[in-house]
């Protein structure tokens, strides 16, 4: 049997941490390494710029670049998957260091950002600069959708109040305000043109996907039907099977045995293990 050992770097979104991960089940003989942001969770009083210092996307980037040389050994590269802004660190690293990259996943990233979200952009930093905490909880809470499990939800508000809220509002900022910010449409666009590994995108609407195939991705996913910004908790096992068919499709996987288990799975609607 064909095998290629797979190094997995999820990476969480704006004030959550890689405990929302524990609800995927991935491939028995994937490595699967969940990278935390700084700032978040358990790292909530860690910046590698320095205490004073504000938190960047950049920095984070260069950080999760420095997670990934850690812990992937030498002359391997990794499946970054990166929801929302996770998925702004994962095309920072995809684009600066691809050497380290094997392929990207983004999940409904915070990317492209139009002109009437830019123009509100100023108001909701100062919200967030106000009460940080209360301002996520809010934007959480209608990002949720029917098929968003209760405990999943409990799952990733109890994150938000993990966080340091100095660092919420400054990745914020970083995402969109500052002048090297990529969070907006065009700059978005600019940046994501500059892959050269195999991207799979995850979104909810059509419009959203035709803004990732605007920058040359070819493979887009659309969970249309409600499905809302944390769709991979909403259905766990459709996620995991997509990333994984998609990773063999395209090289990133190569393994025989699970090709044979994707088609059992899918004949007997069972999942993978």
């Amino acid at each position: 049997m064909s095998v290629q050992q797979m190094y997995v770097i999820p990476v969480h979104g704006w004030a959550g941490s890689p405990r929302v991960w524990d609800f995927v089940s991935w491939p028995d003989d994937w490595t699967v390494l969940p990278y935390e942001l700084p700032g978040h969770g358990t790292r909530r009083d860690d910046n590698p710029a320095g205490p004073d210092a504000p938190f960047t996307i950049p920095a984070a980037g260069e950080d999760l670049a420095d997670f990934i040389r850690r812990n992937v050994p030498a002359g391997k590269r990794a499946l970054l998957i990166g929801h929302s802004m996770g998925g702004q660190l994962t095309l920072h690293v995809h684009v600066h260091h691809p050497e380290l990259v094997a392929g990207e996943v983004v999940i409904d990233p915070a990317l492209g950002a139009k002109a009437d979200e830019v123009a509100g952009q100023p108001v909701m930093l100062k919200a967030l600069r106000d009460d940080a905490c209360d301002t996520i909880e809010s934007f959480i809470q209608g990002a949720f959708s029917a098929y968003t499990p209760q405990r999943m939800r409990e799952a990733v508000v109890a994150d938000i109040r993990r966080a340091d809220p100095r660092a919420l509002a400054d990745y914020y900022q970083s995402e969109y305000m500052d002048p090297e910010s990529f969070g907006n449409w065009d700059p978005a666009i600019a940046m994501m043109k500059r892959r050269t590994k195999p991207t799979l995108g995850i979104y909810t609407t059509p419009a959203r996907a035709d803004f990732e195939r605007t920058a040359g991705t070819r493979d887009v996913s659309i969970w249309s039907g409600g499905h809302g910004h944390f769709l991979f908790l909403e259905d766990p096992v459709r996620f995991a099977d997509e990333v994984v068919s998609w990773a063999i499709s395209r090289g990133v996987y190569e393994n025989v045995g699970a090709e044979l288990r994707l088609v059992t799975a899918a004949s007997t609607g069972t999942s993978l293990s």
